[in-house]
């Protein structure tokens, strides 16, 4: 795959100042970075994503992943990110799946309001077996190690966690974006991702889940909480949902034999 990209930069508005009790201080901290990325492969516009400016290479390779274009960077020709226009321009190898330009796009929730083209789980096999303790211990791990989140709390982090632990950390504003730069990141390091857990900052939603599955994953958590249609799509996946993950306790939504209890 032959990769050209540009570092995306911009102004940045100055700091905020903080209103208290009459008096105005400067702060130090500035909101998270947001633009609008639109992928384009073969030529023509797939999808745009409103994400964190950083890495949007690992961004689009994980979103053409998770969405059956691609399953490795050999289905990648050519990659090019324009710094001016804020568009990643693909061309796929003969080895690609077909671009779904006719096929209807579901628009997602949450933040950054992302887009896929099918709801359809893909069933996961043999996994990751842990005890609920060390998911709890994970999304510690998780959270300290994400610089932007523990920052300014205006971005969303995500985790890949194997049998040795933490794999991936990753962030971004849109908490989907997440998922899809884990699959990037996964892609370029030449990692798997089958039968492993992801832990999440943010909430679990439907395409979500999805997502996890495409990648194999036998866990998805959440420090906040999966939606219900997302435990209905992880109970025919087999795949296990935590949610409203603490120090000391979490919730079970789904097990699905994964957790040893």
């Amino acid at each position: 795959m032959a990769v050209e990209e540009q570092v995306h930069r911009t102004e940045r508005p100055g700091p905020p100042r903080l209103y208290r009790d009459g008096k105005i201080t400067l702060l130090e901290r500035t909101p998270p970075s947001e633009r609008a990325i639109t992928i384009n492969v073969d030529g023509a516009e797939l999808a745009t994503v409103a994400c964190s400016p950083v890495r949007v290479m690992a961004l689009a390779l994980g979103f053409l992943r998770v969405e059956d274009i691609i399953h490795t960077v050999d289905d990648v020709a050519l990659m090019k990110v324009c710094d001016d226009e804020t568009v990643v321009d693909v061309r796929l190898a003969m080895s690609a799946r077909p671009v779904p330009h006719e096929r209807k796009r579901i628009l997602t929730s949450g933040c950054g309001r992302g887009v896929t083209f099918s709801l359809d789980v893909v069933p996961v096999g043999s996994g990751i077996r842990v005890r609920p303790e060390q998911l709890m211990a994970w999304m510690e791990e998780l959270l300290e190690g994400a610089e932007g989140y523990r920052e300014h709390g205006g971005s969303h982090c995500a985790g890949l966690f194997g049998e040795d632990g933490l794999e991936l950390v990753v962030e971004d504003i849109g908490r989907h974006n997440t998922i899809d730069r884990i699959a990037g990141e996964a892609l370029l390091r030449d990692l798997p991702t089958a039968g492993k857990a992801i832990l999440t900052s943010g909430r679990i939603s439907s395409e979500m889940l999805v997502k996890c599955t495409r990648l194999g994953v036998a866990i998805a958590a959440s420090r906040t909480s999966p939606t219900e249609l997302a435990v209905s799509l992880a109970q025919q996946a087999n795949v296990a949902v935590c949610g409203y993950i603490r120090r000391d306790q979490l919730r079970i939504f789904h097990d699905a034999g994964r957790l040893s209890l």
